[in-house]
Protein backbone atom coordinates (compact mmCIF):
# COMPACT_ATOMS: atom_id res chain seq x y z
CA UNK A 1 0.00 0.00 0.00
CA UNK A 2 1.20 3.28 -0.88
CA UNK A 3 0.21 6.81 -2.12
CA UNK A 4 0.96 8.83 -4.76
CA UNK A 5 0.68 12.08 -6.06
CA UNK A 6 -0.38 12.71 -9.61
CA UNK A 7 -0.82 16.25 -10.95
CA UNK A 8 -1.91 17.57 -7.45
CA UNK A 9 -4.31 14.85 -6.21
CA UNK A 10 -3.30 11.86 -4.33
CA UNK A 11 -4.08 8.23 -5.41
CA UNK A 12 -3.72 5.40 -2.81
CA UNK A 13 -1.98 2.30 -4.53
CA UNK A 14 -3.44 -0.96 -2.41
CA UNK A 15 -2.16 -4.29 -4.18
CA UNK A 16 -2.31 -3.10 -7.79
CA UNK A 17 -5.88 -1.28 -7.55
CA UNK A 18 -5.59 2.44 -7.14
CA UNK A 19 -8.28 4.79 -5.60
CA UNK A 20 -8.83 8.13 -5.68
CA UNK A 21 -7.65 9.36 -1.69
CA UNK A 22 -9.65 12.35 -0.08
CA UNK A 23 -7.46 14.33 1.87
CA UNK A 24 -8.97 16.93 4.35
CA UNK A 25 -6.15 19.80 4.26
CA UNK A 26 -6.35 22.67 6.99
CA UNK A 27 -7.59 26.05 4.71
CA UNK A 28 -4.50 28.14 4.67
CA UNK A 29 -6.63 31.57 4.43
CA UNK A 30 -9.62 32.29 5.81
CA UNK A 31 -11.86 35.52 5.78
CA UNK A 32 -12.47 37.33 8.99
CA UNK A 33 -14.33 40.53 11.03
CA UNK A 34 -13.19 42.74 13.52
CA UNK A 35 -15.77 45.09 15.14
CA UNK A 36 -14.83 46.67 18.18
CA UNK A 37 -18.19 48.35 19.66
CA UNK A 38 -16.24 50.07 22.44
CA UNK A 39 -12.97 51.34 22.95
CA UNK A 40 -12.09 54.50 25.87
CA UNK A 41 -10.30 57.11 24.08
CA UNK A 42 -6.67 56.06 25.64
CA UNK A 43 -7.29 52.62 24.11
CA UNK A 44 -7.58 53.52 20.27
CA UNK A 45 -3.38 53.72 19.27
CA UNK A 46 -2.82 50.42 21.96
CA UNK A 47 -5.12 48.64 19.97
CA UNK A 48 -4.00 50.09 16.79
CA UNK A 49 -0.01 49.11 17.90
CA UNK A 50 -0.98 45.02 19.32
CA UNK A 51 -3.54 44.64 15.79
CA UNK A 52 -0.22 45.93 13.86
CA UNK A 53 1.93 43.48 15.45
CA UNK A 54 -0.61 40.94 14.84
CA UNK A 55 -0.67 41.23 11.15
CA UNK A 56 3.07 42.68 10.47
CA UNK A 57 2.05 46.02 9.16
CA UNK A 58 1.02 49.04 10.34
CA UNK A 59 -2.82 49.24 11.33
CA UNK A 60 -4.40 52.60 11.84
CA UNK A 61 -8.07 52.02 12.68
CA UNK A 62 -10.97 54.58 11.78
CA UNK A 63 -11.85 55.09 14.98
CA UNK A 64 -15.34 57.09 15.11
CA UNK A 65 -17.30 58.30 18.11
CA UNK A 66 -19.54 56.07 19.90
CA UNK A 67 -22.52 57.54 20.40
CA UNK A 68 -23.60 54.84 23.54
CA UNK A 69 -20.76 55.66 26.03
CA UNK A 70 -19.03 58.76 26.89
CA UNK A 71 -15.73 59.13 25.63
CA UNK A 72 -15.89 55.74 23.66
CA UNK A 73 -15.23 55.11 20.10
CA UNK A 74 -15.96 52.11 17.66
CA UNK A 75 -14.28 50.69 14.58
CA UNK A 76 -14.24 47.97 12.10
CA UNK A 77 -12.90 46.02 9.55
CA UNK A 78 -12.44 43.00 7.36
CA UNK A 79 -9.36 40.51 7.51
CA UNK A 80 -7.90 37.53 5.62
CA UNK A 81 -5.52 35.49 7.29
CA UNK A 82 -4.25 32.59 8.27
CA UNK A 83 -6.94 29.36 10.45
CA UNK A 84 -6.60 30.42 13.98
CA UNK A 85 -6.29 34.72 13.73
CA UNK A 86 -9.74 35.04 14.72
CA UNK A 87 -9.02 33.69 18.06
CA UNK A 88 -5.43 35.49 18.53
CA UNK A 89 -6.89 38.89 17.55
CA UNK A 90 -9.60 38.01 20.47
CA UNK A 91 -7.13 37.02 22.43
CA UNK A 92 -4.94 39.63 22.22
CA UNK A 93 -7.65 42.65 22.67
CA UNK A 94 -9.35 40.93 25.65
CA UNK A 95 -6.55 41.28 27.78
CA UNK A 96 -7.05 44.52 28.66
CA UNK A 97 -10.72 44.37 29.93
CA UNK A 98 -12.17 47.37 28.62
CA UNK A 99 -13.30 47.21 25.27
CA UNK A 100 -16.59 45.47 24.05
CA UNK A 101 -15.95 43.71 20.46
CA UNK A 102 -16.77 40.92 18.22
CA UNK A 103 -14.32 38.67 15.94
CA UNK A 104 -16.08 36.43 13.09
CA UNK A 105 -13.80 33.45 11.56
CA UNK A 106 -15.87 32.71 8.30
CA UNK A 107 -16.60 29.74 7.72
CA UNK A 108 -15.17 28.07 4.69
CA UNK A 109 -15.84 24.22 2.54
CA UNK A 110 -16.79 22.01 5.37
CA UNK A 111 -14.86 24.03 7.80
CA UNK A 112 -17.03 25.59 10.30
CA UNK A 113 -16.53 29.24 11.30
CA UNK A 114 -16.74 30.84 14.19
CA UNK A 115 -17.69 33.76 16.24
CA UNK A 116 -16.23 35.69 19.48
CA UNK A 117 -18.24 38.38 21.78
CA UNK A 118 -16.32 40.19 24.83
CA UNK A 119 -17.67 42.37 27.07
CA UNK A 120 -15.99 44.25 30.21
CA UNK A 121 -18.11 42.46 32.58
CA UNK A 122 -18.89 38.98 30.72
CA UNK A 123 -15.68 38.37 28.88
CA UNK A 124 -15.56 36.48 25.84
CA UNK A 125 -17.68 33.77 24.63
CA UNK A 126 -16.60 31.72 21.55
CA UNK A 127 -19.09 29.69 19.51
CA UNK A 128 -18.66 27.78 16.42
CA UNK A 129 -21.00 28.79 13.29
CA UNK A 130 -22.31 27.45 9.99
CA UNK A 131 -22.45 29.43 6.41
CA UNK A 132 -25.92 31.09 7.65
CA UNK A 133 -23.67 32.43 10.33
CA UNK A 134 -25.95 30.08 13.52
CA UNK A 135 -24.13 28.83 16.30
CA UNK A 136 -23.69 25.48 16.77
CA UNK A 137 -23.87 23.52 19.62
CA UNK A 138 -22.74 20.02 19.94
CA UNK A 139 -24.27 17.33 21.41
CA UNK A 140 -21.69 16.75 23.85
CA UNK A 141 -22.38 20.91 25.01
CA UNK A 142 -25.76 20.11 25.38
CA UNK A 143 -26.01 17.20 27.42
CA UNK A 144 -23.21 18.88 29.98
CA UNK A 145 -25.61 21.98 29.86
CA UNK A 146 -28.42 19.55 30.68
CA UNK A 147 -26.09 18.21 33.50
CA UNK A 148 -25.05 21.69 34.70
CA UNK A 149 -28.80 23.10 34.85
CA UNK A 150 -29.51 19.93 37.11
CA UNK A 151 -26.63 20.00 39.04
CA UNK A 152 -27.55 24.45 39.87
CA UNK A 153 -31.08 23.86 40.07
CA UNK A 154 -31.27 26.27 36.74
CA UNK A 155 -33.91 26.05 34.10
CA UNK A 156 -32.76 24.26 30.99
CA UNK A 157 -33.77 27.24 28.92
CA UNK A 158 -31.23 29.68 31.14
CA UNK A 159 -28.24 26.59 30.46
CA UNK A 160 -29.21 26.83 26.90
CA UNK A 161 -29.35 30.50 26.45
CA UNK A 162 -26.34 31.00 28.37
CA UNK A 163 -24.40 28.56 26.06
CA UNK A 164 -25.85 30.25 22.97
CA UNK A 165 -24.13 32.89 24.17
CA UNK A 166 -27.46 35.66 24.53
CA UNK A 167 -26.00 37.53 27.62
CA UNK A 168 -23.73 38.63 25.44
CA UNK A 169 -25.88 39.50 22.42
CA UNK A 170 -27.73 41.33 25.31
CA UNK A 171 -25.19 43.37 25.69
CA UNK A 172 -23.91 43.81 22.08
CA UNK A 173 -27.07 44.67 20.41
CA UNK A 174 -27.26 48.40 20.75
CA UNK A 175 -23.49 48.83 20.00
CA UNK A 176 -24.70 46.38 16.92
CA UNK A 177 -27.29 48.70 15.96
CA UNK A 178 -25.33 52.13 16.35
CA UNK A 179 -22.91 50.43 14.12
CA UNK A 180 -24.64 51.32 10.61
CA UNK A 181 -23.37 53.15 8.02
CA UNK A 182 -19.73 52.31 8.98
CA UNK A 183 -16.97 52.14 6.18
CA UNK A 184 -15.36 48.67 5.67
CA UNK A 185 -11.67 48.12 5.41
CA UNK A 186 -9.85 44.95 3.77
CA UNK A 187 -6.57 43.54 5.74
CA UNK A 188 -4.42 40.71 4.42
CA UNK A 189 -2.00 38.85 6.93
CA UNK A 190 1.11 38.57 4.97
CA UNK A 191 4.17 36.40 6.48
Amino acid sequence: MRIEERRGRHFLDIGGKVANLVMSIEPKEVRGSLYIFSAPRSFCSPTNWALSEIFKCDIQLDWRIQELLPNSYSSEFNWVGPSGLCARIVSNLSKWGKLRLEAIQEPINISLGERFSVTPELGIFRAEINSLGETLLSESKIKSGIERSKQESESIENELSFMLGKPWDDDLEPFRRSFSGTTIRWISKTG
